[in-house]
């Protein structure tokens, strides 16, 4: 199963339900197909999770944060929330209006980096983040814009993977290490982006941005993987940590390394 915390957060006015992370930057992120197929099922079921704790009603304003392939834009635009949806990376944005347009929805989806919001302030009733603030290079930044993003007594909320239930970046490396016994990781670790997956962290910096009474919700649901191998194949693609390990690997070594990550699903 993968499992995300929920962190909630009052600043003086505006509440806030927050969580752990740190943005998604825009080089890395180009396969928006390949990440709307594989991962956004799963980011999906946690947005309805996010949809449920900020309780919007249809017609109230939604600023999505390092929105994706737009799983809690769409989700929200269901609901006659109107969203105002941004991402650093083009392609990403591309995929979400193409989604909306088939689902025959609406939103505002702008091309934006997330450490610096070009909105204007207090214009919104919640903000998210689910799964982009914690790649962020300036998570604080993120916080911060978001904060001053909402209407006082409005919300934010960002989502974070726990790292220590988020099996895919070790179950990678072990899969590699087993089949190529002289592979070395590279340095920094590849998944910076659950380093704010635990409670302590997460709280820490919602303190440094100003927030306060902070609320952290643990949800769980499980990820079915129908084709391990094709995951795997996958990875380099779309998820932006995994792709300095899969740059020191030679092409001979990448599908030993596939049987080994699909031996664990068995």
């Amino acid at each position: 199963g993968a499992a995300e915390r929920f962190g909630r957060d009052r600043h003086g006015s505006p509440m806030s339900i927050a969580e752990a992370a740190r943005g998604k930057q825009a080089d890395g992120w180009d396969d928006a197909d390949a990440y709307d197929h594989w991962f956004a099922p799963l980011t999906g079921r946690f947005a309805s999770n996010a949809l449920q704790l900020l309780g919007l009603t249809p017609e109230e304003q939604l600023l999505d944060v390092a929105a994706g392939t737009g799983t809690l834009t769409t989700a929200a635009a269901q609901r006659g929330i109107r969203v105002t949806a941004v991402d650093a990376a083009p392609p990403m944005i591309e995929r979400l209006r193409a989604n909306l347009t088939a689902a025959g929805l609406d939103a505002d989806a702008r091309v934006m980096d997330g450490q610096h919001l070009e909105l204007p302030d207090a214009s919104y009733d919640a903000a998210c983040s689910m799964f982009g603030l914690i790649f962020f290079a300036d998570a604080l930044a993120g916080v911060r814009g978001m904060l001053r993003a909402v209407r006082p007594g409005g919300q934010i909320l960002v989502a974070a993977w726990d790292r220590s239930r988020f099996p895919l970046p070790q179950l990678v490396q072990q899969s590699i290490a087993a089949a190529v016994p002289a592979f070395s990781l590279p340095a920094p670790a590849p998944m910076t982006a659950l380093d704010l997956g635990d409670e302590t962290s997460l709280r820490a910096l919602l303190d440094e941005a100003g927030c306060a009474e902070v609320t952290v919700i643990e949800l769980t649901h499980d990820w079915v993987i129908d084709d391990p191998l094709a995951l795997f194949h996958s990875l380099p693609h779309w998820a932006m940590p995994m792709r300095a390990i899969f740059a020191r690997l030679e092409p001979d070594d990448i599908e030993p390394a596939a049987q080994q990550f699909r031996r664990a699903f068995l």
